[in-house]
């Protein structure tokens, strides 16, 4: 099977596992809501939102580091010392974390309820930061279809664990260890697939790891800066607002998190080609694959964005509960962020792929900065408002950075006639779609896609030819 066609393969079946993961996930979600309610969502959001924080810190930018070193690799030894020390250093800082989070939690003015659930649930990112780091190997391998088969395993078991106590009885705590249950069998499970590509150990080469430490930095500060401007919201919002509000704003806030790991899921298969494409100076084939990336993120972002604003409302109720009526005007600023997400995604792994991740930290500097700022100035008097609003300028700021970046190291021609069709295609499926509003919202949404894709295919901006250069097919 050809490089091109794998890409494909793993690509679709990503996209059929990860369709099928997010609706098991938003079911999930459902029922937390449920069981919590306002105040106790509320609860759950900060917990998630801080031990978030210590596993990004954790991150130190190596799994990044780790699929770019294994994509400049050919031979097997190599490939498996960059994996095993790769793995060993990730490992070590995951278990400081493990000793620190309980320690640091104390310091925080949480009501009792966050400061011992953070204990129950830190273990959770254990498991995941290492299921993160081993990621990068499938990737590499073009095998991401078992990482998407494990994310299902999860999913479904943590579903079912959920429905269990919904109906025999929960606490905040249960819902978090059974988080962490199913998060570690996900982790041993992704151990037993990767016996086929790795032999993996821990491994202690010192001098090894400065050389990681000298190029990943630039990764962890960009990831660390990422973290201050993508979690300081929920958190800034937790200090200043009610459980409440913190759970009106965290539910529409967890939606955009999960439709957020697709970008990333498809941008980690690509990027091994983006950096073949650049070591190789072939920089036409790296503009063609670019473009046509960023063809896909226009038709799929377009129709995800106008999908969400016609049911946004009725969307929320349905999933989580009339108390979370006012979660959906939330949903349709936060959804408008995502697509910020999809294309400065998109541009990130580029300047990973052409070395050029230096540059970027200033720029991820002056997001904090304004991030911080604005969710101090406008949490305290708009709330959730201030909190989605300022996330949303964020995203866009990242876009526009990331492109000056990467525009700045290549010739980087970007031919927008997929995106422009796209939009038009959108908005008259959405003004056609919105007069419908009233009915079942699963016809309402069936119907704009049918519609949208139509438009597409009678614009030519989809067709057979386009999904095989979009899926990077020859």
């Amino acid at each position: 099977m050809s490089t091109a066609n794998k890409i494909f393969t793993n690509t679709l079946w990503q996209v059929i596992i990860r369709v099928i993961n997010i609706l098991i996930g938003i079911f999930s979600l459902a029922l937390i809501t449920r069981m919590l309610g306002q105040a106790g969502f509320g609860y759950y959001t900060t917990i998630f939102a801080f031990v978030q924080i210590f596993a990004i810190l954790a991150d130190l930018g190596l799994y990044m580091a780790m699929l770019r070193e294994i994509s400049a690799v050919k031979d097997k030894l190599s490939e498996n010392k960059i994996i095993n020390n790769i793995f060993t250093i990730r490992l070590l800082a995951s278990l400081l974390m493990l000793i620190i989070i309980p320690l640091a939690v104390q310091f925080f003015p949480y009501n009792q309820a966050v400061k011992v659930g953070a204990i129950f649930f830190m273990g959770t990112f254990f498991f995941q930061s290492l299921i993160t780091t081993l990621t990068a190997v499938f990737s590499k391998k073009l095998d991401m279809a078992k990482v998407a088969f494990v994310d299902f395993i999860n999913k479904l078991f943590y579903a079912g664990l959920l429905f269990y106590l919904f109906s025999y009885g929960y606490t905040l705590n249960a819902i978090l260890l059974g988080n962490v249950l199913t998060m570690a069998l996900s982790f041993f499970i992704l151990l037993f697939f990767i016996r086929r590509h790795a032999k993996l150990s821990l491994a202690w080469d010192l001098v090894y790891w400065k050389t990681i430490f000298y190029r990943s930095w630039p990764l962890a500060v960009t990831v660390v800066l990422n973290l201050l401007y993508f979690k300081a919201d929920t958190l800034v919002l937790s200090a200043y607002q009610s459980p409440e509000e913190v759970g009106i704003y965290g539910a529409p806030y967890r939606v955009l998190e999960v439709i957020a790991t697709f970008p990333h899921m498809f941008m980690s298969l690509i990027l091994p080609i983006f950096t073949a494409s650049w070591v190789a100076n072939k920089i036409k084939d790296l503009n063609n694959n670019f473009q046509h990336s960023f063809d896909f993120f226009s038709i799929l972002s377009v129709v995800m964005l106008f999908s969400i604003w016609l049911v946004s409302r009725p969307l929320m109720i349905k999933l989580f509960g009339p108390e979370f009526a006012p979660s959906g005007p939330v949903l349709d600023i936060l959804i408008l962020a995502t697509v910020g997400i999809f294309f400065g995604t998109l541009f990130i792994y580029l300047i990973v792929a052409i070395d050029a991740q230096k540059q970027m930290i200033k720029y991820f500097l002056y997001a904090a900065i304004i991030a911080l700022v604005g969710y101090f100035i406008f949490i305290p008097v708009y709330s959730y408002w201030g909190a989605a609003y300022m996330t949303l300028i964020v995203e866009w700021l990242i876009v526009l950075f990331a492109w000056r970046v990467a525009k700045k190291n290549i010739d980087l021609k970007i031919n927008l006639k997929v995106f422009y069709k796209s939009v038009v295609a959108g908005i008259f499926s959405f003004f056609i779609v919105y007069l419908l509003r009233t009915y079942n919202i699963v016809l309402i949404i069936f119907l704009f896609w049918l519609l949208y894709f139509s438009i597409l295919t009678g614009l030519r901006a989809v067709s057979k030819e386009n999904l095989k250069q979009i899926f990077l097919i020859k």
